[in-house]
């Protein structure tokens, strides 16, 4: 192994051009390889909260410190194939670098930081160039590879000596991939396409999007409820479309453009919460307002290129997803560029109040969209709306425009119907009081498993199981030959009832088992999936 040493330069910090600003506020830029130019960005916290920035440069990756966002100081840098093209992704402690120039996947050790990094090498096993990397659930998905289509799908159980476990080709050209939940969603030039990846050995085209005139299918993301999908062309046809995916086996257009009025290309998009975060072509930094997947809103923007002229200059990477809430940019000219966004109409936004029974117990649960000068949530109980009681306080995140999950268990219900309601209250004192929800509490949950619906299915279906006292759980569908074919539920639940989808995309018609397991029992149900 070889050690990056730490690099000492003198770099220029501040603001090199007047920019055009939406919502946003320069926190710093630096720009210390001016004179070769810089691609793709990611982002890096350490296990004390430190933050980094990974910015690809034409000469290799530069890892910058940003815990101080007013002053970012490169803490180490990575050689690597001279490549206009660099991307960057990472997985544990470890950064993984692909380019066009070369190298093949570079692996670096991160877990010395900030005092340097561990430089592991350059596998070239399956590929010596490529143009992008996702990593997912312990597998990276490489595209673009040595010049040709295809995904490579690498196993990362040993972080350091990545192993193929298949290489993917029925879409063709794949230019780059969003993976979730075992499914790839890929951007292949003319279509979007689902590819099932439930078995890494054997990846499965699901459905293709329609080809749409004169687009060239660059990247996507999915909305943080799983169901829209909203992806980039990077021809300046259409800029954005956003597909609604909730039937995978289908791409329904529901916006069919969505342009910026300047008329420029766009690049690459990635979503946090609400909000829909685009790396553009002359216009820099743009963000849109995805809480409605139909109806995008333009809400942010730092624009770090305001010449008009060229087509491919500007902003070509982006990152929003530091538990700071600060915003990285990459432009191809002037380097890195830290940003703070946040509208000044972030409301706390209260986007859903549910409750289950688990045993003896009533457990709450509420997730907000976005918060801001939030102090917490005051927990009250009422036996009949009138007259209201404070159980408990749970803390609320400040100001912020990630998706939070709460959850309060009353170990003490009261039995028969009750109300539970939030008030959330400001730092400021201001409070604000949501509608009640009711409740039902009598005996505690048995044991059982409910019949799928719909049945006949196809491809997807529910299953309710309830179990009545904390214990591991394992739900496992057969086929109709008695051979496990998908393992849905492995964990220990507390007592009570669940509800689970089970997609069946890629299998075929045929009589399926489910099987339950908890606390030494079991019991099995027999579903239908008609294609």
């Amino acid at each position: 192994m070889k050690k990056v040493i730490l690099l000492i330069a003198l770099v220029y910090i501040g603001n090199p051009v007047k920019a055009q600003q939406l919502n946003t506020d320069l926190l710093s830029n630096l720009d210390q390889y001016h004179s070769v130019g810089y691609n793709d960005i990611w982002g890096y916290t350490d296990p004390n909260g430190r933050e980094y920035a990974l910015l690809g440069v034409y000469t290799g990756t530069s890892v910058i410190d940003i815990t101080d966002p007013y002053n970012p100081v490169e803490v180490a840098f990575v050689n690597g194939s001279n490549s206009i093209w660099r991307d960057i992704k990472t997985h544990d402690h470890y950064m993984y670098m692909v380019s066009e120039g070369g190298s093949g996947l570079q692996i670096v050790d991160l877990s010395d930081l900030p005092n340097g990094v561990t430089f592991i090498g350059n596998n070239t096993s399956y590929f010596t160039t490529a143009h992008n990397i996702f990593i997912a659930d312990g597998y990276a998905y490489v595209v673009g590879a040595n010049n040709g289509s295809g995904i490579h799908i690498l196993d990362l159980s040993d972080p350091v000596n990545p192993i193929q476990s298949s290489y993917y080709s029925a879409s063709g050209y794949v230019h780059d991939v969003y993976v979730y939940d075992d499914t790839i969603y890929a951007s292949s030039e003319d279509t979007y396409d689902v590819v099932n990846v439930s078995n890494k050995l054997n990846p499965q085209l699901v459905s293709q999007s329609a080809a749409l005139p004169g687009i060239y299918a660059h990247s996507g993301w999915l909305t943080e409820d799983k169901r829209y999908f909203v992806a980039c062309e990077e021809f300046n046809v259409r800029d954005v479309t956003v597909w609604d995916l909730q039937d995978r086996s289908t791409w329904d257009l529901v916006v069919p453009t969505w342009q910026m009025p300047e008329n420029t290309p766009t690049h690459n998009v990635f979503i946090r919460g609400q909000y829909a975060y685009m790396s553009y072509y002359k216009d820099g930094f743009v963000c849109l307002d995805v809480s409605d997947p139909t109806n995008p809103v333009y809400v942010g923007r730092y624009d770090t290129y305001p010449s008009s002229t060229g087509t491919y200059e500007g902003a070509w990477g982006c990152y929003p997803f530091f538990p700071s809430g600060n915003v990285i940019i990459s432009d191809i000219s002037t380097g890195l560029y830290v940003l703070d966004f946040l509208p000044d109409n972030v409301p706390v936004e209260l986007n859903s109040f549910t409750y289950r029974i688990t045993g003896p117990y009533i457990e709450l649960n509420w997730k907000t969209a976005t918060e801001k000068n939030n102090k917490g949530f005051e927990i009250q109980k009422s036996s009949d709306k009138n007259a209201w009681n404070a159980v408990d306080f749970v803390p609320g995140f400040g100001t912020t425009t990630d998706l939070h999950t709460y959850k309060y268990l009353d170990k003490d219900p009261l039995r028969g119907i009750s109300y539970y309601r939030l008030i959330q209250q400001d730092f400021n004192g201001t409070n604000k009081i949501y509608d009640p929800i009711e409740v039902t509490f009598n005996e505690p949950f048995q044991f059982t498993l409910q019949q799928n619906y719909p049945n006949p299915f196809n491809p997807s279906t529910r299953i309710i199981y309830n179990i009545g006292k904390d214990s591991h759980v394992n739900l496992t569908i057969y086929n109709a030959l008695g051979q496990k074919v998908k393992t849905i539920v492995n964990e220990f639940k507390p007592a009570g009832q669940y509800e689970i989808k089970f997609n069946a995309s890629g299998f075929s018609s045929g009589i399926y088992i489910a099987r339950i397991e908890s606390g030494g029992l079991s019991k099995m149900i027999k579903m239908s999936l008609l294609k």
